[in-house]
């Protein structure tokens, strides 16, 4: 081989040799970065275990911990975990191997299907509300947050949820709706018009009686969120004083102070009560109510009540009757213009003096001690006594004099006319026609002295309207107890009011004021069968043909009202009765009014029929109602009586001329 080949086959070599060393070099440096690399994986990996089992624990602190119910399944439904609180929810636990699927209410099965769909295709879903029947039985509401769990490979393997029970939630959001509902239904309804008010005068809300007073054509929706600065402009020219309307209301809006019972005159007459209400909240200013109410026939009733007592007022001060109120010590505690010319006394001579010590002989004064026992007792009577006056004069005056009572029903004093009859008694030439006269006048007294003495509790119809004020005015002031004596008050003056009633009623039953007519009883008794309230326990019959009669159909509605009332409040058994029937002659048609009550005793078959008795002291009889019936009877020439058995019921028969 030549020195040539040679020599390149030895650089070759050593080129080799030195290419062989560089990556002998080579190989060691990455073998020993390799080693530092291997070594630093190795601590970075024992790091990251430490940090997943850190977080692990954390995380199955948290699962242990959290306050919702927290539940994992697989994609088939069974529970494989699930922490405390979902145990508690859903009352099973995981011995039971029980399955998600199996505890949706039936009625949301779809709903259900729907939802794993989403959280399947999505990963997640959330704000998911179904019902549930847990292991009591009970139906829950839950809300339900969920996603899938996936492996290192990204394949779904399970699917994990928080579920919260809603269903108290719901169920007082459900109640605060209908509360709501309740008060907007309310407020529109009200017989106040209402209007609130917003800090920046926007309404929140109103109602249709607002729009009425206003002759507002918008409903009260509309008007929601309307500004009303310039309301007040605009409705004016509905008041009799429109600028002190405005100026006030601008008053009232800038200082932010409550006014009650303003009153508002309105030009067409009607008469407006109103009421502004600030309203704040932690010192914060808020808005405004204002209420306005109707007042108009409670001012012009109590014009009316003043006019009628100025009227009473007058007459008893110029009837030409003497009247006189004593106590019951005899002591005068009025006396009227004709009891001044009568006695020769002046009122204000006699007030607080003993009437019978200053004007009665001794003879007259033992007859007045035994009337007055009468009087006590509630007995109103007509008697003579013989009077000296002022002058001495010796005069005769006949009395009609009867209890006066107090609201409670006791008697306080008592009430008398008084005639001077002195000439009657000196007139014996005329002594027999003078009698009769008297005795028509004395039976006119008697009545009068009835009329008079209730009559004169008219103020009572103030008294009620006063109490009615007060209670509404002071309505949330008031303690139960002041609440329950108005009530008494009111029940109180409700009878008085029902007795003034009934003697009217009676003192107009005899007299035919109008002229007669032909009167339909079926539509009579339609009417009566309206008018009454009768109890659901309680029937009512009526003949399906009673007949057409001549008369008043004032009077004979009156008739078999005052019948079938007092049926209906005498009826002591379960199932009542009450029938009404008819049967006919050739002049007369004889009426039967039959109930199965109490029944009344063949002693009280007459008495029943005299005013001021009855059978017993029920709290809603006055004793007249069937002292009515008795006079418009005996107005239409017709008899009434009855057949009755106690315990059993009672039938009144009653006729009238055909």
């Amino acid at each position: 081989m030549s020195d040539p080949k040679i020599k390149m086959y030895e650089r070759a070599l050593a080129r080799e040799k030195a290419a062989r060393k560089e990556a002998e070099r080579i190989l060691e440096e990455k073998s020993l970065e390799l080693y530092h690399k291997s070594e630093e994986l190795r601590v970075s990996n024992s790091k990251l275990e430490d940090i997943i089992k850190e977080r692990t624990s954390e995380l199955e602190g948290v699962f242990e911990n959290i306050v919702d119910a927290y539940v994992v399944m697989e994609l088939s439904g069974n529970v494989i975990k699930m922490n405390d609180a979902a145990m508690t929810l859903l009352g099973y636990s995981l011995e039971d191997n029980f399955n998600l699927w199996d505890i949706v209410h039936p009625d949301e099965n779809d709903k259900v299907v729907e939802g794993f769909e989403i959280l399947t295709s999505k990963g997640a879903i959330t704000d998911f509300q179904i019902k549930i029947i847990i292991a009591s039985g009970a139906i829950k509401l839950v809300h339900i947050n969920a996603s899938i769990v996936f492996n290192a490979d990204g394949k779904p393997i399970a699917a994990q949820g928080i579920v919260r029970d809603i269903t108290q939630v719901k169920e007082a959001e459900q109640r605060l709706i209908d509360s709501e509902n309740r008060l907007s239904a309310l407020i529109l309804n009200l017989e106040s018009g209402i209007l609130l008010e917003d800090e920046y005068r926007n309404i929140v809300i109103t109602n249709n009686r607002f729009c009425n007073f206003f002759n507002i054509t918008a409903t009260p929706e509309q008007l929601i969120g309307v500004n009303c600065e310039n309301a007040a402009i605009e409705s004016k020219h509905l008041f009799k004083d429109p600028e002190e309307f405005l100026s006030r209301i601008n008053a009232l809006t800038r200082k932010k102070e409550q006014a009650l019972s303003d009153e508002l005159k309105l030009i067409d007459g009607r008469i407006l009560e109103r009421d502004f209400i600030p309203i704040y909240e932690d010192g914060v200013y808020k808005g405004h109510l204002w209420t306005y109410r109707d007042v108009t026939l409670r001012r012009k009733f109590r014009e009316s009540i003043e006019a009628e007592r100025q009227k009473y007022s007058d007459i008893i001060a110029n009837m030409n009757l003497g009247l006189t109120e004593v106590n019951l010590d005899n002591e005068i505690l009025m006396a009227n213009n004709s009891f001044e010319l009568l006695s020769g006394y002046k009122e204000q001579e006699i007030l607080g003096k003993n009437a019978k010590e200053l004007l009665l002989t001794p003879a007259s004064q033992e007859k007045l001690a035994r009337q007055k026992k009468k009087r006590l007792k509630g007995i109103s009577n007509s008697y003579e006594v013989e009077v000296i006056t002022k002058s001495g004069e010796l005069k005769h005056l006949l009395i009609s004099a009867a209890p006066n009572y107090n609201i409670n029903g006791k008697v306080i004093g008592s009430i008398g006319v008084h005639l001077d009859i002195t000439e009657l008694k000196s007139l014996e030439l005329e002594k027999e026609n003078l009698l009769k006269k008297l005795e028509k006048r004395n039976d006119e007294l008697q009545e009068y002295a009835h009329v008079v003495s209730h009559d004169l509790k008219s103020p009572l119809r103030s008294i009620n309207a006063l109490v009615n004020w007060i209670r509404d005015d002071n309505e949330d002031v008031f303690t139960e107890e002041t609440k329950s004596h108005l009530e008494m008050i009111d029940t109180t003056l409700e009878k008085m009011e029902q007795l003034i009633s009934d003697v009217l009623e009676y003192s107009s039953a005899g007299s035919e004021n109008t002229a007669s007519q032909r009167v339909n009883l079926q539509e009579v008794l339609a009417d009566i069968k309206t008018l009454l309230h009768c109890p659901e326990h309680i029937t009512l019959s009526i003949h399906p043909d009673l007949p057409t009669v001549n008369g008043d159909k004032v009077k004979l509605q009156q008739l078999f009202q005052n019948l079938m009332s007092n049926a209906i409040r005498y009826c002591d058994k379960d199932k009542g009765l009450i029938e009404v029937g008819f049967t006919e002659s050739k002049t007369h048609y004889t009426f039967t009014v039959k109930d199965n009550g109490i029944g009344i005793p063949k002693e009280y078959h007459d008495k029943i029929f005299k005013i001021f008795q009855s059978l017993n002291n029920h709290k809603d009889s006055t004793g007249i109602g069937l002292s009515i019936v008795k006079k418009i009877v005996d107005l239409y020439q017709g008899n009434i009586w009855l057949e009755s058995t106690v315990g059993e019921g009672t039938t009144f028969f009653f006729t009238l001329q055909k």
